[in-house]
């Protein structure tokens, strides 16, 4: 193929991706009917506006090398874990911004993390289809990694998120790419209740939340 012939196809595949940047911006101005505010008084609430002064950055937490895909805070609000695309959990102290504890994951592709509700524990799961659950004081291996002490297995698809039962520390529900949810027994590590996917009344799509 010459230069030219390339040229022409360049321009060409230029002009549709132009159309269709055009077409989708027309067709998001069509869906624009409302806003934030507007359907809150719709639907009679008052909304709520923010002035450029009242919302500030109390801490920046750096110590990623990835994109940051999901993050809880304990009960009390003085920790928070961390799930990034750079395979690792990090839990930092929300008041003095310093990394307690760098957990290097089986799996990079993480995409949730979750304290439990006595903040010993830390959940997280991904695209492995497992919900892996360490303890934080649990002594490190040789190698100096902090070493899984839970894994729920079950799941056909990825887990894209998990959950402790609130203010139960061995009761813990995850969503999947397979459709359903489950409850796990966290300290036996065997599913309690399934819920969608094949059983009667279940999602017939991902379950994300």
């Amino acid at each position: 193929m010459s230069v030219a012939e390339l040229k022409k196809r360049h321009i060409a595949a230029t002009a549709t991706v132009n159309a269709l940047r055009e077409q989708l911006k027309q067709k998001r101005i069509l869906l624009l009917d409302t806003d934030v505010a507007g359907y809150a008084r719709s639907q009679g609430r008052t909304p709520v506006s923010f002035g450029p002064t009242d919302l500030v950055c109390c801490r920046t937490l750096q110590g990623h090398t990835g994109k940051v895909y999901s993050l809880d805070w304990t009960s009390e609000k003085n920790r928070i874990v961390s799930a990034s695309q750079d395979g690792r959990l990090i839990v930092w102290n929300s008041l003095t911004s310093q990394k307690t504890h760098a957990i290097k994951l089986p799996c990079a592709w993480v995409m949730t993390c979750a304290f439990s509700p006595n903040g010993q524990s830390v959940a997280c799961g991904g695209l492995d289809s497992i919900c892996s659950i360490f303890n934080l004081n649990s002594p490190n291996d040789k190698d100096g990694n902090l070493t899984v002490s839970r894994m729920l297995s079950g799941h056909k698809g990825y887990v894209s998120s998990c959950q402790y039962v609130p203010d139960e520390d061995t009761h813990l529900i995850t969503s999947s790419g397979d459709q359903t949810c489950i409850l796990w027994d966290v300290t036996t590590a065997q599913r309690l209740s399934v819920f969608g996917g094949e059983f009667p009344s279940g999602h017939t799509a991902d379950v994300l939340r």
